[in-house]
């Protein structure tokens, strides 16, 4: 008999040909496969029910299952739906992980503190606070530091007169890059580092100078380099406002060694040059000053209202080099924005360029219209552009569409109880809850060399 059965033509089932849209009703139990499992769980995804893994690094990583272009992120969504709670679940769990590093520019706040001062506290680590004024608990940071090349400070100061006076001519562009040498020379037969005094001061009482062959008169470099030397009385001048944030040597203390370093930018207001000042300094500074050539720590730069560096081009433009060699840095660059409706990405080339080098994108809830406007842009699949316009459902608080290279997907963001309790912030338009006693997994700190206040 078993010789009769073995015998037997085997039965074959003829091809069930159907669309994608009933597979997934004839075929219930199958999934998509996993992402890659090294990493921190964000959360889950779903309509699986797998955990959902990410770390950029490692999918950046030859060896990883579906390899992405970059390690950077475009954070997205209407406040009040996750997105800082994201990033900061996302760093506390990071830090639990050798070779790993966090700079994070914390823009909002209440209570006179940035969102992240509850975190920072948590493992040990004192915010650097930037304030608007001069204030002397505030902190300096010079765009002449010795730290940055000579090539990339001049870069700085171009951004810096171009925010504050508008679009330099060649002409203002050549008298203030002599301003720029002559403050080096005269700073260094000093024995002292230069500061923006020192190149206001050559503005205003310049030398003749020599373009080529030709030469330019003292009444001409004056005249060139106007628009340049009114943009320095602004930011050097005691009577202005931006006095005591740029002008003078960098603040002792600052320690760029710290796995975790917060810029406390809450003083500072959102509307006028004070931020996109700073974001112009303050990104070739941590490239040139935070990150270390040859070590193998990776690096996250976290940049809150990132639209004050995509909404101007002349921090667009630094920025862009920045992120643009991020490989090669191994930094990961994380922008937190609110939608791209009010960004006109077309006329800043290197706004768009950032944007397109974010190999990974998360959205929250947004209204129909800025939905329509981002999955058009990152083109999403329909199903993706309705999710995200639901906030009651798909898209809830703590929910988001993910679209990590090819891969888009429904997560849901998990928080432990402390994580919960570090990344609320909502406290002053809820209740009070009852505290109760539970098993909390524990906050490391971090040894901390001593940051300035």
């Amino acid at each position: 008999m078993l010789e009769l059965l073995r015998r037997q033509t085997q039965t074959r089932r003829r091809p069930l040909r159907t669309s994608t849209a009933q597979a997934c009703g004839l075929y219930p139990a199958v999934g998509s496969p996993s992402s890659d499992p090294r990493g921190v769980i964000i959360g889950r995804e779903i309509y699986s029910g797998k955990a959902f893994i990410y770390d950029p690094f490692v999918l950046y990583d030859p060896s990883a299952r579906e390899r992405l272009a970059s390690g950077h992120a475009l954070i997205m969504g209407k406040s009040g739906y996750g997105k800082s709670a994201l990033e900061k679940c996302y760093v506390l769990r990071q830090l639990r992980f050798r070779e790993r590093a966090f700079a994070v520019l914390d823009a909002q706040g209440e209570d006179g503190v940035g969102e992240w001062d509850a975190i920072a506290r948590a493992v040990g680590v004192k915010p650097i606070r930037l304030v608007y004024g001069g204030d002397g608990d505030g902190v300096r940071l010079n765009p002449l530091d010795p730290r940055i090349p000579s090539k990339h400070q001049f870069a700085i100061l171009c951004s810096m007169v171009e925010i504050v006076g508008g679009p330099l001519t060649s002409e203002t562009r050549f008298v203030l890059s002599v301003a720029h040498r002559v403050a080096l020379e005269r700073a260094a037969g000093e024995g002292r580092v230069a500061v923006l005094s020192d190149i206001h001061d050559a503005l205003t009482r310049p030398g003749p100078g020599l373009l080529g062959k030709r030469q330019v008169s003292e009444e001409q470099m004056v005249t060139w380099g106007q628009p340049a030397s009114l943009a320095m009385d602004q930011l050097c001048s005691d009577e202005r406002d931006l006095a005591g944030l740029f002008n003078g040597p960098t603040t002792e203390g600052i320690d760029l060694d710290a796995k975790l370093i917060v810029f406390d930018l809450t003083a500072l207001p959102r509307e006028g040059d004070a931020m996109p000042l700073l974001m112009s300094v303050i990104g070739p500074w941590l490239r040139w000053g935070w990150i270390k050539p040859g070590d193998s720590i990776k690096r996250t730069l976290i940049v809150e209202e990132a639209w004050h560096i995509l909404s101007h081009r002349p921090v667009a433009r630094l920025f862009e080099e920045f992120v643009r060699y991020g490989r090669r840095l191994g930094l990961s660059f994380w922008a937190i924005l609110h939608h791209l409706a009010d960004l006109r990405v077309a006329e800043a080339p290197e706004a768009e360029a950032i944007l397109k080098l974010t190999a990974t994108r998360v959205i929250y809830h947004m209204d129909r219209h800025e939905a329509d406007i981002t999955a058009d842009y990152l083109q999403l699949p329909g199903w993706a552009r309705d999710a995200i316009t639901d906030g009651a459902s798909k898209c809830a608080p703590g929910k988001a569409v993910w679209q990590v290279g090819q891969r888009v997907q429904l997560v849901e963001h998990i928080r432990s109880r402390i994580e919960i309790t570090l990344t609320n912030t909502n406290t002053k338009m809820t209740e009070k809850a009852q505290a109760r006693d539970v098993d909390q997994a524990p906050i490391i700190p971090l040894i901390n060399k001593g940051a300035a206040a």
